[in-house]
């Protein structure tokens, strides 16, 4: 499926970004979630909005934009390609504050946005697999400071723009028609399927936001928890300035 290959890209190729040759994150927890696959809350009422009633792309342009709008939203994403497996667990507040992780097997590592400045901080395997044994020994237990905008972590700071993440992966996806209800957790939804068979669920009461999108079996993204309130906090130890290794 278009998802997943399209997803996946944007995971590995974080890989390949990183300079060449599980720690404290000093981020304030987030309430954790249900373990259960709990029922999607997209907003406390329950009148239908009407999205059912329009044609796709009109659908489309109505749930990329509630969902840009919400303050809150978590996202988690599972994608596997190529025998790979790659996850997603992200907690958005606004537009430029956010604090999740980035899976591929066991290398894992942690980003934390606070406006233009990115924190990031990664177990050893993650070091070790990408940065060599040195590396990792330098790095371990750091949060390395950087911002959106540097060469070598901009494609790790996408992860923390949950917009550019949308835009992503519905980017490669095209011929959009409308499917059969369908329903995530409690929540009812008008399901929209590409011309590749991904489908996409948008809530069909309250307002219209993106709850789910399956790109095959085992590849998904996932948007809960909306308007639900996180703390996102900057580490106060350990904290190394990119700019300083290069000099």
């Amino acid at each position: 499926m278009v998802s997943g290959a399209t997803l996946a890209l944007v995971l590995a190729s974080t890989l390949a970004c990183l300079p060449a040759d599980d720690k404290n994150t000093g981020v304030a927890p987030t309430t954790a979630p249900a373990s259960s696959p709990a029922a999607a809350k997209p907003t406390p009422t329950v009148t239908p909005n009407g999205v059912e009633k329009l044609r796709p792309a009109q659908i489309l342009a109505r749930a990329r934009k509630a969902t840009a709008s919400a303050r809150f939203v978590q996202m988690r994403a599972e994608v596997h390609e190529e025998g790979e497996t790659y996850k997603l667990d992200f907690r958005y507040e606004g537009k430029a504050k956010a604090t999740g992780t980035f899976m591929q097997g066991s290398q894992r590592m942690e980003i934390s946005r606070f406006g233009k400045t990115v924190y990031l901080t990664a177990n050893d395997a993650f070091w070790k697999a990408n940065v060599g044994k040195a590396g990792a020994q330098l790095f371990s237990g750091k949060h390395l400071k950087t911002t959106v905008k540097d060469r070598d972590f901009k494609e790790l700071a996408v992860f923390s723009d949950r917009t550019a993440l949308i835009s992503e992966a519905l980017g490669a996806m095209s011929g959009w028609k409308k499917s059969r209800p369908g329903k995530v957790g409690t929540t009812p939804t008008v399901v929209i399927t590409s011309s590749t068979g991904d489908k996409l669920n948008v809530a069909s009461q309250g307002r219209p936001y993106i709850l789910l999108l399956e790109g095959g079996p085992g590849n998904s993204i996932e948007y809960r928890g909306y308007e639900t309130p996180v703390s996102v906090r900057p580490p106060t130890k350990g904290v190394v300035d990119i700019d300083s290794l290069r000099r």
